[in-house]
């Protein structure tokens, strides 16, 4: 039977990790930064910055699928266009833990949608989620094999104690499919309106990197205002929510000098042990 909320073994460590750092400063700042290294195919060298921390996909993390948001006109975005590996560390200074995370990084925005693969769930036929009629050729395009169900699945709790309904449960297992359009839409706007005005306004200034001439300083003086005559939802055509799919994670606990591995493996599993640290 498909385990509809199987949680990696990582994630209650790592979200005890999260509490724990914002319980020891006081929830000051009340927000968790880390570490995103991307590879940028133009220069060849890895590129580095600090996001926020933005919780789990579909507010689940069972998902087992950690987001941030960006914009679509930063840098990073069109580095994952070409090469969706990603590196995550996250330092707790005030615990003494980090984790370094690694896997491939899923854009949701107007334009892609993660295209995920349950077909190790699903028996011989590959289920995914993005038209056939998409012409993008870039690599977020390619599929993933993931365990993420539609959330509509992940509601669905099986009868107990009543043999037939968990044999009819049983069969509809190779029904199960990966979340719709509509529910990646959802999450994408969930995301954006969990975000703050002054967040929303910074969707709205001139591109990332643009040369600071007197227009450009016209409009930021004017967002900073609120004066440029926009609505706080012009900037959404620009807003980017990325999730970023782990396939191996590095757990230091420099407290306890013990440092642990958890990687998936080729059926999806994960495997835990302990190594020197």
């Amino acid at each position: 039977m498909v385990q509809y909320n199987y949680q990696a073994p990582w994630v209650p460590i790592f979200n005890n990790c999260v509490n724990g750092e914002l319980t020891a400063t006081d929830h000051k700042p009340p927000f968790t930064t880390f570490q995103l290294a991307t590879i940028d195919k133009k220069s060849g060298y890895p590129k580095n910055r600090t996001l926020i921390y933005r919780g789990w996909l579909f507010n689940n993390k069972s998902s087992n699928v950690l987001i941030f948001t960006t914009d679509k006109r930063m840098e990073k975005y069109q580095e994952l266009l070409l090469d969706d590996k990603i590196e995550a560390v996250f330092w707790f200074s005030h615990i003494r833990k980090q984790f370094r995370l690694r896997g491939v990084a899923k854009i949701i925005d107007n334009e892609h949608i993660p295209n995920i693969d349950l077909s190790h769930i699903n028996g011989n036929n590959s289920t995914n989620n993005n038209d056939s009629s998409n012409k993008d050729s870039n690599i977020q395009n390619n599929s993933i094999q993931s365990s993420l169900l539609s959330p509509s699945h992940v509601d669905q709790k099986p009868q107990e104690d009543n043999q037939e309904q968990e044999d009819s449960h049983i069969d509809n297992v190779h029904n199960l499919i990966p979340p719709t359009n509509k529910e990646w839409e959802e999450e994408l706007k969930r995301n954006w309106n969990d975000l703050s005005k002054t967040m929303k306004t910074s969707f709205r200034k001139p591109y990332p990197k643009s040369e600071m001439n007197d227009d450009n300083l016209k409009l930021i003086s004017k967002i900073q205002r609120g004066v440029d005559g926009k609505k706080d939802d012009d900037g959404f055509k620009n807003f980017v929510v990325v999730g970023l799919f782990i396939n191996y994670v590095d757990y230091f606990e420099q407290d306890k000098d013990k440092r642990f591995i958890y990687e998936l493996n080729d059926e999806l599993h994960w495997e835990e042990k302990e190594v020197c640290p």
